[in-house]
């Protein structure tokens, strides 16, 4: 990651905003009247006090694991769903969470089927598959890593910001993922590739920040 883009993400920790927010009580307390001689030392100790405060009260970005193993239950797979939508619903806007939810009800819909079916549909599960337990939870790590001021206030990819960028990217899985109950609706095997090459290409590359 190039140094600027670091300086960027450390600047927009809660860390660094905690700890200038608090070493504004330096200069204040100088022109009170307060404090005198020494007051820089007393500032610094102030931020400090706020970044070590702001580091420790900010939560862990919330890590959605990436399944390896290939074989899942319909079962198991409409679990996994259930919990990625929970454990990602604070990072999300309301927009991001209608888009989430769209998502699970197609894979809740599409799995008794998909299950239940010769292997005609296996790209159609194979989809489905990918979307829960690679595509989503990678995409949705990359964002819960990044400062909450940071995601909404810099623009890292066409003017877009992580969050403006991670809703596309829902709204456009919720479309797929509308299209691949159809074509398993319908039959459509051929249909149902060109789904799975599609969500492939689009969420290859899930980091936020890479060019």
């Amino acid at each position: 990651m190039p140094a600027l883009r670091r300086l960027q993400l450390f600047f927009y920790s809660n860390g660094n905003l905690a700890g200038l927010a608090l070493a504004l009580c330096g200069p204040a307390l100088l022109f009170a009247g307060a404090i005198g001689t020494g007051w820089g030392w007393i500032t610094a100790g102030f931020y400090l006090v706020g970044l070590l405060a702001g580091w420790a009260l900010t939560p862990s970005g919330a890590s959605f694991e990436r399944a390896l193993q290939q074989h899942w239950s319909a079962a198991e797979i409409e679990q996994r769903i259930d919990t990625l939508v929970e454990q990602a619903r604070p990072l999300l806007s309301a927009e991001m969470q209608r888009h989430l939810e769209n998502v699970r009800g197609a894979v809740h819909e599409l799995m008794p089927t998909l299950a239940n079916v010769d292997t005609a549909f296996d790209e159609g599960l194979f989809t489905v598959r990918e979307t829960v337990l690679n595509y989503l939870p990678a995409t949705l790590s990359h964002y819960a890593a990044l400062p909450p001021v940071f995601r909404v206030t810099q623009a890292v990819h066409e003017g877009k910001t992580p969050k403006q960028l991670l809703t596309e990217q829902l709204a456009l899985l919720d479309a797929q993922m509308q299209q691949v109950v159809i074509n398993v609706a319908t039959s459509d095997a051929q249909a149902l590739l060109a789904n799975g090459r599609f969500l492939k290409r689009r969420f290859l590359q899930p980091d936020f920040l890479a060019s």
